[in-house]
């Protein structure tokens, strides 16, 4: 039988780090409250059951959160992405005064920490009259992403070959021709690259949405995931349940596209 070799070892002990508090949660989960305590997470002597869930799903009105968070992911990728790509397109390929400075400008917004911008976006949004509503957290997603976003955008449209562009001049095509038809097919691996973390980002996003967001109606599955610090805490079958039951989507979308983002990346890597 071949040895593994070390590298193989530790990659192992790796996984089994972070797949042993994972196993946990979902141990948890599936056991009774009464059997937890006096048998421990890894004991089955009671057995293994699926109604925490349903309990978990009902306290904690999914459905509604589901929702909420669905469509604002629906309205806020996609419109963070073309924005993005839009202007990392102007700044990779365009020649105009002061490139740098804008691009600098943008990228700047890595550096700042979203906590500072809570008091001055939830004070705008409010003289806007459009706080505590599920569509106030759009511009300010949108906006913290940009900077992330458009340095992986002109990264790719810098690598791509001018002599398209050329082509594509001579053909008398416009400047949003080319974006559309020759920059975008090309920079799919980024589309799908930044979509995936976009949706993530957004899924999980808690501290901007706690800021803004005050009515139950328009909660977002991390704000939701709030209540069961209250009365449910004790209950950590329950707990387990609901968080099992949120990052539910996100893991089915990350396990969904994991191979196809892999032979996109390196699809575009191998293009000339």
């Amino acid at each position: 039988m071949k040895r593994l070799s070390p590298r193989y070892l530790l990659l192992i002990l790796i996984a089994a780090i972070w797949l042993v508090p994972f196993a946990f949660v979902v141990l948890t989960a599936l056991r009774a409250q009464r059997d937890l305590i006096a048998g421990g997470v890894f004991s089955l002597s009671g057995g293994l059951r699926l109604d925490n869930f349903a309990t978990a799903w009902n306290i904690g009105r999914f459905g509604d959160l589901f929702r909420n968070s669905t469509l604002l992911i629906l309205v806020k990728v996609p419109l963070g992405l073309l924005i993005s790509s839009l202007a990392a397109y102007a700044l990779a390929t365009m020649r105009f005064r002061f490139n740098w400075l804008v691009l600098g400008i943008l990228l700047m917004g890595l550096a700042v920490p979203v906590h500072v911008t809570l008091l001055p976006l939830a004070t705008l949004l409010r003289d806007l009259g459009m706080n505590d509503n599920l569509f106030s957290l759009v511009p300010p997603y949108v906006a913290l992403g940009i900077p992330f976003q458009t340095l992986v955008f002109a990264g790719f449209f810098r690598a791509m070959p001018r002599e398209l562009f050329e082509a594509a001049d001579l053909d008398g095509c416009s400047e949003f021709s080319k974006y559309w038809r020759i920059a975008m097919p090309l920079a799919r691996p980024a589309w799908l690259t930044l979509a995936i973390i976009d949706i993530v980002g957004a899924w999980n996003e808690l501290l901007v949405a706690l800021v803004l967001i005050g009515s139950e109606k328009w909660q977002t599955v991390p704000l939701g995931l709030l209540q069961f610090q209250g009365q449910f805490a004790s209950r950590y079958t329950i707990v387990m349940a609901a968080i099992l039951i949120a990052i539910a989507p996100v893991m089915a979308i990350y396990i969904f596209f994991q191979k196809y983002l892999s032979t996109e990346m390196t699809s575009g890597a191998l293009k000339e």
